[in-house]
């Protein structure tokens, strides 16, 4: 029983919960730039929703198949979620572009190792860090069914 209430209610929690910690991320990114609004709160806390909602769209697909992998292998380790968070991240800034322009720093595009990046996409594989943290934190300690929920 202790299975099936984890995959139906705290599985999607969890989910939901990394993808407002990675909206918020990339959104105080943003903040921080002053390209956007930074006058209070509630902007932040609107702009994060909206590119939660996002970035919980974009991911859905990438980390249905990563979080069936570390349930049905156990996989408890917290680099399986960030790295699986970063790639949504990477995956995220090459569908969004228009809004990765607004975290862009030259400087950092010239340096050899971020050739071929979108503008932007630091703030994006942050923001997937975070999911992932967030995820790894609230489920992924304890993945796995385990000899209880199979016997």
């Amino acid at each position: 029983m202790s299975a099936l209430f984890r995959l139906i209610l705290v599985v999607p929690l969890a989910y939901i919960c990394g993808c407002a910690a990675a909206g918020l991320t990339i959104y105080a990114a943003w903040q921080s730039t002053g390209l956007v609004l930074e006058d209070t709160q509630f902007e932040l806390i609107l702009g994060g929703t909206m590119v939660a909602m996002a970035f919980g769209a974009v991911a859905f697909p990438v980390s249905l198949i990563g979080i069936i992998i570390a349930e049905a292998f156990e996989i408890r380790s917290f680099v399986w979620y960030v790295l699986l968070g970063m790639f949504n991240g990477y995956v995220l800034s090459w569908t969004l572009p228009e809004l990765s322009t607004v975290f862009y720093y030259q400087d950092l595009y010239q340096h050899a190792a971020f050739q071929g990046f979108q503008p932007g996409t630091t703030a994006y594989l942050a923001g997937g860090s975070a999911f992932g943290l967030v995820y790894w934190l609230l489920v992924g300690r304890k993945s796995g069914f385990g000899k209880s929920a199979l016997s």
